[in-house]
């Protein structure tokens, strides 16, 4: 034997040796799918780069969004108060007129010259009288006299009846005979009465809508286009004018804006939104006021396209790379877990039919080993948990069939468990509803699709379910019931519902009767007074907050009705034609007045009424009315024909406004100086002094 016959040797019996002392290593499952693991991993990192990619481009593009957002609602700023300075200038100009200017010629002319300013903001300004016809007109320089009548104009016949500043819809115009729209302003007399309207007109077609914003709307038609609409979307701006008056819908890129802007309602929200839709990116803002919307809109492949590009092919990089990792890792996986395979088919045998489960099992090592001694252990304790749940659910069935409220459990919207109680508020028979829907019992589809999101909030805030609900018995009768829930397990929503059912249909009639006693008049079936002074109080508060937010005063009045001769009808007739003749009072108001008038029996033979969005001369043209149909009562009691009059106090709320006790004493002195002036009278009270 040489000298390197030893070592050799050595060697030689070493490697036959490795294999056996490393496949307890290598043939760990844990091993194993560490390493593929580990080439998931590096496969992952790819996939993170294009994850990153993609996301700064969506935050590069929600920038560009934001960008347009903030641009679009700049626009919508300057428009409002472009319109506001427009209606400041009209009402600088309409000073208080005398009936000279309303019929001299000359001294139209001159005031009319006199408006030099608005001759500068407006196409035309024109001074109308009271029955639309234009007294003078002056469109630039040129003033006149022209032939033309716009009694007919909505905005003209608003201003007029409301005595407030309009803006119109878009129209034609009969002098210029292009689209204009029209801002009013009424004009006073000396005495603080309407008589006259000042209007001005804005082109459409030219400039003159968007003057001043022209630097703020610069951009390549081609890129970026601004188009302003009214609240029904007509167009009332356009950088191509042939556009102008048509439907939003017309315009390239905004059909779909336009739809989904029809969907929501036609909102004017002056908070601005952007989103990119069907190749366009739309940004759009309202205009309070005159009720306009202004949209951006412009072309996505010239605002994100290179951002787009970038994304696709990071995206196409990455889904390459992504295909390739998982049919390497498919492969390999499948593989090393054949040992797997043979415990799965024992496993599919699991079940009726198939071998006892203590056989067929395979005789394997290592994981695949503790896994099968594990699934065993498990299906083991799965068969005692079901015995012992079959003998619970046995007990369960015992109690609700004897529970003396109605009990059920449902899970999937389906009756699993009923207690013969429940059955019977029904008209079941016990266990009838077993494997029926929820569906079943409720008295419509709206009632049943209405209960599963209160639920599913109810259950999420940690607190049980509660509420009244109409439900259907088997005969079709129907019944409003309390049901109340609880989930089994709050934090499995497929453990399922216990719910408890009982009927509360007498009671909760009982307590409406009750709330309807405690707010009307028994006797009249008019509100009483202590619900009459709760509305005077909400209107109060309303018109304050409109106030506070310089909304448009509406106007409101107060009636105070005392009948006249009342007594008389007690004297001669007695009481119960009194109570008789209350009723048909009360009749004879209900039915003059509006579904959405107030009107009240304060106590013995006194009435009131409350009048929302009312003028002076309406309230006072209403108390003839009232009092006029209280005359007319003609009501027959045995050889009697009994009647009475009215005496009728009237308020009109004014600014600055005052407390409702303040208000319900002022008109009720009104009544009072009615009846003092002869009784059959309406009278009108004094507005209330501040101080008072």
């Amino acid at each position: 034997m040489s000298l390197w016959s030893l070592p050799l040797i050595r060697v030689r019996a070493l490697l036959r040796r490795a294999p056996r002392q490393l496949a307890p290593w290598f043939g760990s499952l844990r091993l194993q799918l560490a390493l593929a693991c580990g080439a998931l991993i590096a496969v992952s990192v790819i996939a993170v780069t294009t994850v990153v990619v993609q996301r700064g481009a969506l935050h590069s593009e929600q920038a560009v969004l934001d960008n347009e957002a903030a641009n679009v609602d700049h626009l919508a700023v300057l428009l409002r108060d472009r319109v506001v300075r427009l209606q400041l200038a009209l009402r600088a100009a309409a000073q208080p007129v005398d009936d000279l200017v309303l019929h001299d010629r000359l001294a139209q002319q001159r005031y009319m010259s006199q408006r030099q300013v608005l001759a500068t903001l407006f196409s035309t300004i024109a001074l109308v009288d009271l029955d639309g016809r234009v007294l003078v007109l002056r469109n630039g320089a040129d003033i006149g006299h022209p032939d033309i009548h716009i009694g007919d104009r909505a905005y003209f016949l608003a201003t007029r009846h409301q005595g407030r500043p309009m803006i119109s819809e878009p129209l034609i115009g009969r002098v210029s005979r292009e689209a204009i729209v029209a801002l009013t302003m009424p004009v006073l007399g000396a005495d603080g009465q309407l008589r006259a309207v000042l209007l001005g007109t804005l082109k459409l077609n030219s400039s003159d809508l968007l003057y001043g914003l022209s630097t703020q709307m610069a951009a390549d038609p081609a890129v970026m286009q601004t188009i302003i609409t009214d609240a029904s979307g007509l167009v009332l701006a356009h950088p191509d004018p042939a556009v102008v008056l048509r439907q939003i819908d017309e315009v390239p890129g905004l059909r779909l804006a336009a739809a989904r802007w029809v969907r929501a309602g036609r909102p004017i929200e002056p908070m601005p939104e952007a989103y990119s839709d069907a190749g366009y990116v739309v940004a759009a803002a309202g205009v309070p006021g005159p009720d306009w919307m202004i949209f951006r809109v412009a072309s996505s492949d010239a605002l994100l396209g290179g951002l787009r590009s970038g994304v696709r092919e990071a995206i196409a990089f990455g889904a390459l790379m992504a295909l390739l990792a998982m049919l390497l890792l498919w492969a390999w996986v499948t593989w090393l877990l054949r040992p797997l395979s043979r415990l799965e088919d024992r496993t599919r045998l699991l079940g009726p039919g198939g071998p006892p489960l203590e056989q067929g099992w395979p005789d394997a090592s290592g994981e695949v080993g503790e896994l099968e001694h594990a699934l065993r252990a498990a299906l083991q304790e799965q068969v005692r948990a079901e015995a012992s749940n079959a003998e619970l659910l046995v007990k369960l069935r015992s109690v609700m069939s004897t529970a003396p409220i109605g009990l059920a459990f449902t899970r999937s919207r389906t009756f699993e468990l009923v207690s013969d109680e429940f059955c019977r508020l029904f008209g079941h028979p016990p266990g009838g509803l077993v494997g029926e829907t929820a569906r079943l019992i409720y008295a419509s589809d709206e009632e049943y699709a209405g209960l599963g999101p209160k639920v599913v909030q109810a259950f999420a805030e940690g607190r049980r379910y509660s509420g009244d609900h109409e439900f259907v018995r088997r005969d079709g009768g129907r019944f409003i019931g309390e049901l109340v829930g609880r989930p089994v397990d709050p934090s499995d929503s497929g453990a399922g519902t216990i719910w408890l059912l009982r009927d509360v249909t007498r009671e909760r009639a009982d307590q409406r009767e009750l709330a309807w006693s405690a707010s009307h008049d028994a006797l009249t079936g008019l509100i009483n007074r202590r619900q009459f002074e709760r509305s005077l109080a909400a209107l109060v508060d309303r018109q304050r907050l409109a106030e506070q937010q310089s909304l448009p005063w509406s106007g409101a009045a107060l009636l105070f009705i005392d009948l006249d001769l009342f007594k008389q009808v007690n004297d001669s007739a007695g009481h119960a034609a009194g109570d008789e003749m209350l009723r048909a009072v009360a009749r004879a108001l209900d039915s003059s007045l509006r579904r959405d008038e107030c009107v009240a029996r304060l106590g013995g033979d006194e009435f009131a009424v409350l009048l929302d969005a009312c003028d002076p001369p309406a309230a006072e043209r209403l108390a003839h009315k009232l009092q006029q149909a209280i005359e007319q009562i003609r009501l027959p009691w045995g050889e009697h024909l009994l009647q009475v009059g009215a005496s009728v106090g009237v308020l009109v709320i004014e600014p600055p406004l005052r407390e409702p006790d303040v208000l319900m004493h002022a008109v009720d002195l009104a009544c009072y100086a009615a009846k003092q002036s002869g009784r059959h009278a309406v009278w009108v009270a004094e507005r209330v002094r501040p101080d008072a």
